[in-house]
């Protein structure tokens, strides 16, 4: 009787640890801890490749690294304005309260380009990071001393700090990661979130610490990110989906 008992016991285990396991596969990717999904919205921005968040944290810009255009958009996706402005090969973007511009990353030139919120190209510079073609610059931010840093996509995957003429006062090689394809300064923590569109993740970097958290992202080709810390909230677009993406941090 005992024996019995015990067979249908280890019966009921077994199925049990099938059905979870099946139930796990079917779900797909999950959401890392801690970030929460609050918003997912289809763009008609193609290929979109950079985001900054403008002063006030009511509207973003992007690129696109397909038209080569600057789009001003809404915080759930949708069009504003496009710019009269095209560069080159345009990956990287930063909203600049100083004078209300924006700065770009042109990947393929390696130029930093000034241009202000009509497309009127204010000034055009070169930057000195190792890399080339479609390996070049892929990300640029700014810090509330309005120093600017860059970053090189891979071969080597690197973070620059710049000085004012825009000549390398830091680099930092970051090889944890698949490759570097979007970046933003937290003010708060003084410190970077950046993706990586070939590892799929978020993480806070700092300078002289490395990666101090990481998310895992469930979706491709993540290009562009940007944080208000404010609101405690990240958004991220898609290349490959063409989708921006809102999240907020648990228990921030």
């Amino acid at each position: 009787m005992i024996i019995r008992i015990l067979n249908v016991l280890l019966i009921l285990i077994i199925n049990f640890i099938v059905i979870s396991c099946n139930v796990q596969d079917s779900v797909g990717p999950q959401q890392s801890p801690g970030l929460i999904l609050i918003g997912e919205f289809a763009l008609s921005i193609p290929e979109p490749s950079g985001l900054t968040l403008n002063e006030d944290c009511t509207a973003l810009w992007s690129v696109s690294d397909n038209t080569n255009n600057v789009y001003k958009i809404t915080l759930d996706g949708n069009v504003l304005i496009e710019l009269n402005f095209t560069g080159n090969d345009l990956e990287g973007i930063v909203y600049d309260s100083t004078d209300n511009s924006l700065w770009l990353a042109e990947e393929q030139l390696r130029e930093v380009v000034h241009i202000d919120l009509n497309g009127n190209e204010l000034a055009r510079n070169s930057v000195d990071v190792p890399g080339s073609g479609n390996s070049g610059l892929e990300g640029i931010c700014l810090d509330t001393a309005s120093t600017h840093y860059v970053l090189n996509e891979k071969d080597p995957g690197l973070w620059a700090k710049l000085k004012s003429d825009f000549s390398s006062q830091i680099q930092k090689v970051i090889n944890e990661v698949g490759d570097l394809s979007g970046i933003t300064y937290d003010r708060t923590k003084k410190m970077f979130w950046i993706v990586s569109d070939v590892s799929r993740l978020l993480f806070l970097w700092d300078p002289d610490q490395g990666i101090v958290k990481r998310f895992d992202l469930p979706f491709a080709k993540a290009e562009g990110v940007a944080y208000d810390p404010v609101m405690s909230r990240i958004y991220i677009v898609s290349d490959l989906t063409n989708k921006l993406y809102v999240y907020e941090f648990e228990n921030s």
